[in-house]
């Protein structure tokens, strides 16, 4: 026997009432049509839900960060400072060549701080410009030394960070990553940080292992922004009770062999 279904019976859109229903927002369970259906990072949600910052959190960091300078702009114009003091001395010392290329690593520097385009790619020549003058002294050997620089600026080239320092367009891995370092449960990585602390100095140990287990309590992979780094958090809780366990037996040892006499003496 079939039952035949009314459709006044049947789900309607919530913004669209005329529409039948295809899906439920997975937030606030809103049915939606198949023109409201707005999939964003794996879920489906309806139009209202999907403009919400904790839904849209990689959208929101994203904004957060676009066209606003970072520590590593800074850091370029420190380095270009420098560079302009160099191209003073070259100047007196009536080296031309290095007072050029000093010049020129300078502008590059004060236009990446400023956020001009261009200087983003001059970057990844400045180690060149630092090596020309002395080419005809030093010889290939130089070249060598120039590597490390080279491959320094050319982290910064793809930090994703940096782009959106330059509104540059950053892959959605490459921002789930930004904000998984940047934003993602920070207690856990401070627990880490701690817990390596607590092997050089022991007060930091106890505060290890307190971050951590905050940290592992508020791990929500279900949350909107889902909340993470439950191996960070746990490792930060072993690195804390492995650094007192350590102190503990050097402190015990000290005792025993008469290192901390004064602690025990009458």
């Amino acid at each position: 026997m079939s039952v035949d279904v009314s459709p006044n019976a049947l789900a309607r859109c919530a913004t669209h009432p005329d529409e039948l229903a295809s899906a439920t927002c997975q937030r606030c369970g809103a049915f939606v049509c198949g023109a409201c259906t707005t999939w964003l990072l794996g879920s489906l949600y309806c139009p209202a839900c999907a403009t919400r910052p904790e839904v849209n959190y990689l959208e929101t960091l994203r904004l957060q960060f676009w066209g606003k300078r970072d520590a590593t702009a800074w850091f370029v114009m420190f380095c270009a400072l420098l560079s302009l003091i160099g191209a003073q001395a070259a100047f007196r010392e009536g080296n031309v060549p290095a007072c050029v290329s000093m010049v020129a690593v300078t502008a590059v520097g004060v236009c990446f701080f400023l956020g001009m385009r261009w200087a983003r790619y001059a970057l990844l020549l400045v180690p060149t410009l630092f090596i020309l003058p002395g080419l005809s002294e030093m010889g290939p050997l130089l070249v060598v030394f120039a590597i490390v620089p080279t491959l320094f600026m050319l982290q910064i080239f793809l930090d994703p960070r940096s782009r959106l320092f330059f509104r540059v367009k950053v892959p959605e891995r490459a921002l789930r990553r930004l904000w998984d370092i940047r934003v993602n449960n920070p207690l856990a990585r401070h627990a880490v940080s701690l817990g390596v602390l607590a092997f050089f100095f022991p007060l930091f140990a106890p505060a290890a292992v307190v971050c951590g287990a905050i940290a592992l309590r508020r791990v929500d992979p279900h949350a909107r922004p889902p909340i993470g780094r439950r191996a960070s958090s746990v490792v930060g809780i072993v690195l804390g009770m492995g650094a007192t366990a350590m102190w503990v037996m050097v402190i015990a040892r000290a005792i025993e062999s008469g290192g901390l006499g004064w602690l025990t003496s009458p």
